[in-house]
């Protein structure tokens, strides 16, 4: 029998997926409609950090709410510390295409965050979907089969994204070989991040756990614009920069409505009387 209360979390849930399709596809039409290829790499530049700051944002405000404490805590807390990294790497990238007025050189200091962000992203996302898997024992031989597809796949994948990498790119560039080495990097950390994100999303749906969901989308959108960057920078390729700049604010708004999410419904907050409208049984801490 359905309570009123799983009647009221499938209508948010509803309404949120809805809110977020339109907020993605109105910012990212605001991109898409620019008059020509400048504008939109130049509204994609500015775009960017300010929706990235918006999910570190609220990332904050579930940490400064919800403390780094216990399981959640701790995975909250290195999602934050992730979107942190990136949200500086943005401004980065932001500052020298649009503050110095340069084409900006790969690899470049942003580079630098963008890639130590996957340790806390990592930790973040291996958390969370691990409490999933606690989750969906009771069709564990059915998941652990999904999974090792999921995982031989994406092995597959990047294998082969990685040789055609090695095959066309152009030793003639500057710092060819450090670009190669990073442009491989980006798609090898991506697809290991890009297990624990499948499998949570097949496992969509658990009560209380529904907003990681949308963070893992989030990490699919991140690896999709990964791949068609780095394989454009490596090759020295001219590319659509409008196509990766979608993905990247599909990926950011994403992970803030999972954040957004959470802070709204999965905290207790004796103040405001905010509690999760399904109480979990809290996992071990």
């Amino acid at each position: 029998m359905i309570t009123p209360t799983q009647i009221a979390m499938k209508k948010a849930r509803r309404n949120f997926i809805v809110g977020l399709i339109a907020a993605t596809v109105a910012v990212n039409s605001i991109i898409l409609l620019a008059p020509d290829a400048e504008s939109k790499s130049y509204l994609g530049d500015l775009i960017q950090p300010m929706v990235a700051a918006v999910a570190a944002g609220l990332a904050l405000v579930v940490v400064y709410r919800q403390k780094v404490s216990g399981i959640f805590g701790k995975a909250y807390a290195a999602l934050a510390a992730g979107l942190g990294l990136y949200l500086v790497a943005e401004i980065l990238w932001t500052y020298y295409s649009l503050g110095l007025g340069i084409e900006v050189p790969f690899p470049s200091l942003a580079d630098a965050f963008w890639l130590s962000a996957y340790a806390p992203f990592g930790y973040g996302l291996f958390t969370l979907s691990r409490l999933y898997s606690k989750r969906g024992k009771r069709g564990g031989n059915g998941h652990t089969k999904a999974l090792v597809v999921m995982g031989i796949g994406v092995a597959a994948f990047s294998s082969y994204y990685v040789m055609q990498l090695v095959a066309v790119s152009d030793p003639s560039a500057p710092d060819a070989g450090i670009a190669l080495v990073i442009g491989i990097a980006y798609p090898v950390m991506d697809a290991i991040l890009l297990i624990p994100a499948l499998f949570a999303i097949i496992s969509a749906g658990r009560g209380y756990l529904t907003s990681i969901p949308w963070i893992f989308v989030s990490w699919l959108f991140t690896a999709l614009a990964d791949s068609l960057f780095g394989f454009t920078a490596v090759t020295s390729m001219a590319a659509d920069v409008t196509i990766w700049n979608m993905y990247y604010v599909a990926a950011y708004l994403s992970m803030a409505a999972g954040m957004l999410w959470h802070n709204k419904y999965m905290i207790f907050d004796s103040k405001l009387e905010i509690v999760s409208p399904v109480p979990p049984s809290p996992p071990k801490q």
